[in-house]
């Protein structure tokens, strides 16, 4: 009876075998990071941002410093703070050391490239959808960062280093330990969105999340994404300085205007965008497990 029931495919509902999965779970959940973990990582980045803005305004209060070392400097405090903070609480839950990888892995430039094209397509597709909030913060946003050294230093330098570090390095690189690529990929670029506070650049900065996230993944080099962060920002930075606060904000539809050459280019960056996609969730798709590792690095993002 007992082999006839295994012939046709009925469990066998021993205890033990129960037991193990209950076990297994209950293992499972202690791993770092489980949700606890992950709530105090996003408490580590409100109380980092807290406190650094409290030196900062306290510095610009009581000092005659430059206003954009003093915004360098409180940018840096509270980057420092949050990495910190999270290499501490990953001490103490004994994670596994071994998580930055910055002399890992290989350098990239194919993925560079090709992450700058879906990253740029990205931002024209996802226009309309920004147009929708206030550009109060925005415009705000632009008039503190400014231009200069000191912005140079925090926005193509500061930035790439320690956003890359925090969001891919360890929150990545943990949730990859115990839930393998999508779900790591997915949060941290969450996190990495939410951390930019402002509307317009919650939502670019979560879907440039999963680009540098995806190749984080696909080469395990700190040093690609942090490479392509910063000519991502460089860009940006260089706009601004071209445009000034006032027009930074300029969509393609605003340089184009609204005719038939701006809807041609719209749709080739969605076909791209849409192909981009395709591709990530098919090179996704085929990560089984979490410490599978990656396919060979010398190809590009395509299929």
């Amino acid at each position: 009876m007992d082999a006839k029931k295994k012939r046709c495919g009925e469990p066998d509902a021993g205890p033990g075998r129960w037991g193990a999965r209950a076990a297994d779970r209950e293992t499972r959940r202690q791993l770092y990071p489980n949700g606890v973990d992950i709530l105090a990582i996003v408490g580590i980045l409100l109380v980092s941002a807290l406190a650094a803005g409290l030196v900062g305004g306290a510095l610009g209060m009581f000092t005659r410093w430059d206003a954009g070392m003093v915004m360098a400097l409180t940018y840096f405090l509270q980057m420092g703070l949050a990495i910190a903070f999270v290499l501490l609480q990953r001490r103490s839950r004994h994670a596994p050391p071994d998580v930055l990888r910055f002399h890992k892995g290989r350098l990239s430039a194919p993925l560079i490239l090709w992450g700058i094209l879906l990253i740029s397509v990205t931002g024209v597709v996802i226009e309309p959808l920004l147009a929708l909030f206030p550009d109060e913060y925005l415009d705000l946003l632009y008039r503190n960062i400014g231009t200069g050294g000191w912005s140079i230093l925090m926005t193509v330098v500061l930035a790439p280093v320690m956003e890359e570090t925090l969001f891919r390095g360890l929150i990545q690189g943990s949730v990859y330990e115990r839930d393998g690529a999508a779900k790591s990929i997915l949060l941290s670029a969450l996190l990495f969105g939410v951390f930019h506070m402002i509307p317009q650049q919650v939502i670019n900065a979560f879907l440039v999340g999963i680009i540098l996230g995806y190749i984080y993944f696909r080469t395990g080099s700190l040093l690609t994404v942090i490479i392509l962060h910063a000519l991502n920002n460089g860009i940006s930075y260089l706009m601004l300085e071209l445009l000034g606060p006032e027009q930074a904000d300029r969509t393609v539809r605003d340089l184009l205007g609204d005719g038939g050459l701006y809807y041609a280019v719209y749709g080739v960056c969605a076909v791209l965008l849409v192909v981009g996609a395709v591709v990530i969730v098919r090179r996704l798709k085929r990560q089984q497990e979490p410490n599978v590792p990656a396919a060979d690095d010398n190809e590009t993002g395509t299929e």
